[in-house]
């Protein structure tokens, strides 16, 4: 009989512990899959930082924003010269808008304004300091 915990099987950890469970979710290359990823129950920063390349869906469902988080405006601006860069607003609510109480629910996209699409040129790479507002 041996004392030594390590040795004993009452002590082991289902699935082989911590370690062993993030070494399963790796790719061959070490990094995460996007479908990795969606087959867990959540999603952190660092297992962001181990995706290659950008996904193709959200990680995360909209009910998932527990805090009700709108962000209604974006800027981006290169600091040096004080040029905006980028700009973008959610528009107010319109009469139109009021009006959707009749469209039902399962027509709207959960998914509409959670992304905005932008393009820019080599030289903003060649920037020194950007700020986000």
């Amino acid at each position: 009989m041996s004392l030594n915990p390590r040795n004993s099987n009452s002590n082991k950890k289902k699935d082989g512990g911590f370690l062993a469970r993030r070494a399963k979710t790796r790719t061959k290359s070490g990094k995460l899959s996007e479908e990795e990823l969606l087959q867990k129950d959540v999603v952190t920063a660092d297992d962001i930082l181990q995706l290659e390349r950008i996904t193709e869906n959200y990680l995360c469902p909209v009910d998932a924003n527990i805090y009700d988080i709108d962000f209604t405006r974006f800027k981006l601006r290169d600091i040096d010269t004080a040029t905006t860069l980028f700009e973008v607003a959610k528009p107010p609510p319109s009469e139109s808008d009021e009006s959707m109480d009749d469209i039902d629910e399962d027509e709207l996209d959960p998914n509409a304004g959670r992304f905005v699409r932008y393009q820019f040129t080599p030289q903003f790479l060649k920037l020194k300091t950007v700020g986000a507002t």
